[in-house]
């Protein structure tokens, strides 16, 4: 082989290993769009949208606390609506968290963004998945806590915070047992559930995600009971007016 020839197979393996990469990393990166019936619960009864530059807000008419709510990885943030809006309808003014290249990793303050906008109501946090950096944020500024598949990175085992977390016993990403043990991290007294048949993509709607395990109930039924619990949380919190910092710690 000449060296022309040479450098024209090199040239084209290059190109052809470049295209093989690029679409390896669009599978594996893709954004996670969220599905049209999320536009159902978004022109709810009684709600409002607006776009900030920090996420997509929810408005019930009379909001008594703000719930700013961290997405999973590559997740669009509005695939959370079935589980959110309704949230938001019963008074609790959600924004669902927009993060650069949908990782919530890269823009851990984003809810302190979301509490600036709005300094009368008190703040509750959360996240699904990688969006657990919620947790990072509210153990820093003594908050209330709310993680759908997700986990502390350090542990809080030692810290008092009202927290709900909330796992599926089909999660193929966080399985039952790797949840459990993740749980020991979580503040005192939190709140723990495993909600039988759901897993990691069905807290959200986004349709099915690579390496997750499939839904054993119909996702609607799941999203109810997710909401219920939440909604529990939400209101056991007495957030009805803004409490002072140190009610929170």
């Amino acid at each position: 082989m000449n060296a022309k020839r040479l450098i024209f197979f090199l040239v084209l393996s290059a190109l052809a290993l470049g295209g093989v990469l690029l679409g390896v990393a669009f599978y594996l990166f893709r954004p996670l769009k969220a599905e049209a019936i999320v536009q159902d619960y978004l022109k709810a009864p009684g709600l409002s949208l607006k776009e900030a530059p920090y996420g997509v807000e929810l408005f019930p008419q009379s909001p008594k606390a703000l719930l700013a709510f961290y997405p999973g990885a590559r997740v669009d943030p509005l695939a959370y609506a079935p589980v959110l809006a309704p949230v938001a309808q019963a008074g609790y003014l959600v924004v669902l968290l927009k993060v650069p290249s949908g990782i919530a990793l890269l823009e851990k303050e984003r809810a302190l963004e979301a509490k600036r906008a709005h300094p009368g109501l008190p703040l509750v946090v959360g996240g699904h998945s990688l969006g657990g950096v919620a947790a990072e944020v509210a153990a820093r500024e003594g908050l209330p806590l709310l993680l759908f598949a997700a986990y502390p990175e350090g542990d809080l085992s030692g810290v008092r915070l009202p927290t709900l977390a909330l796992y599926g016993t089909e999660d193929g990403l966080l399985p039952p047992k790797e949840a459990q043990e993740k749980a020991k991290r979580l503040p005192q007294g939190a709140r723990v559930v495993f909600i039988e048949g759901l897993n990691h993509a069905g807290f959200g709607a986004y349709g099915a995600q690579r390496g997750d395990r499939p839904a054993k109930r119909p996702r609607e039924e799941l999203w109810a009971e997710i909401r219920q619990e939440v909604l529990l949380f939400l209101e056991s919190l007495g957030l009805d007016t803004p409490p002072p910092p140190q009610a929170l710690r």
